[in-house]
C-alpha cells in the first residue's frame, strides 16, 4: 500500500507551509506557481501537511492494490 496526498485548490492559497514541513520532499512549491506540486509516491503518511494546513487543503490517502481506500486525513487535527 502507498500514501498518496492530493490538494483543493480551491481551498489552498499557496502559502507554502506543506512544501516547508513535508519531511519526505513529498511536496514542494514551485518559484512561480500559484500551487504546490511534488512526487505523490514519496508520502508516507505522516499527515503533518494536514495537520499544519490551515486551510484544510490537503487530503492523504492510502492506495491499495489498484484501490483507493481514502482516508479522512483532516480529522486528524
Amino acid at each position: 500500500m502507498t500514501w498518496v496526498w492530493t490538494l483543493q485548490e480551491g481551498d489552498c492559497t499557496g502559502c507554502g507551509i506543506c512544501a516547508d514541513l513535508c519531511p519526505h520532499e513529498a511536496i514542494h512549491m514551485p518559484p512561480e506557481e500559484a500551487y504546490p506540486s511534488g512526487i505523490v509516491d514519496l508520502c508516507t503518511g505522516c499527515m503533518i501537511c494536514v495537520k499544519e494546513c490551515p486551510f484544510d487543503a490537503i487530503t492523504v490517502w492510502q492506495r491499495a492494490s489498484g484501490a483507493e481506500t481514502r482516508v479522512l486525513a483532516a480529522t486528524a487535527r
